[in-house]
């Protein structure tokens, strides 16, 4: 199911900038290296180490004006991290989502034509492909791994998770219609991921620093 829902977004996300904007968008591809961890309530968590990944994406960049246009976006992304809950051990998330985001973005020249800045921001949805959960337990060497939507998980996470983007990033022109970006990105979920009403509730956050070239299409 969760493999039906990413195939018909991907499909659809070109259709998103207009029929008339295939003469003036910008692809783009990027690579980065994020590192996320979870905002938890209700219980308690002696420390937590973020996880760290590789994320990789891609862009179709509509302009509304000359510095003004919005950026649909996709990208294979990693979230979670290792809790350590007080007197009970480690507990290990391991999700992946592809993602999809529609930011604006604004951008102004600093050096001429050759070198500008820009800021974006926008929603993100961003559907489950994987997840892992594993508890090591601190009194007995056991390990405890099951997948997140198994029938014996007590806290099954949501297919679907809400977020908002944010960040900053430059852009060098190399060429009439070729580029080279470098973004720092700050993202944060919504909503808490688990799928049952508890009281423990886990957001995703992460920081994201990427670099990806850029065509000019049209």
């Amino acid at each position: 199911m969760r493999s039906r829902w990413t195939a018909l977004l991907a499909a659809a996300l070109p259709l998103l900038a207009g029929p008339g904007a295939a003469a003036q968008v910008t692809l783009g591809i990027g690579v980065g290296a994020s590192s996320s961890d979870l905002i938890v309530t209700g219980l308690a968590i002696d420390s937590q180490e973020a996880r760290r990944g590789i994320t990789l994406s891609v862009s179709l960049a509509v302009p509304v004006s000359e510095r003004i246009g919005i950026e649909f976006g996709t990208g294979y992304i990693r979230r979670g991290s290792t809790s350590t809950l007080l007197q009970l051990g480690d507990v290990d998330y391991r999700i992946q989502y592809l993602q999809f985001s529609a930011l604006g973005k604004a951008s102004a020249p600093v050096i001429g034509q050759r070198l500008s800045v820009h800021l974006l921001a926008g929603p993100a949805l961003a559907l489950e492909t994987s997840c892992e959960r594993e508890a090591r337990l601190v009194l007995q060497p056991i390990t405890f791994l099951v997948e997140c939507d198994a029938p014996e998980a007590d806290s099954r996470t949501s297919a679907v998770d809400y977020g908002i983007l944010g960040g900053v990033g430059a852009r060098f022109a190399a060429a009439s219609r070729l580029g080279f970006r470098l973004d720092f990105i700050y993202t944060r979920g919504l909503r808490s991921f688990f799928e049952s009403e508890t009281e423990t509730t886990a957001k995703n956050r992460a920081l994201t620093l990427q670099a990806g070239v850029d065509f000019r299409i049209g």
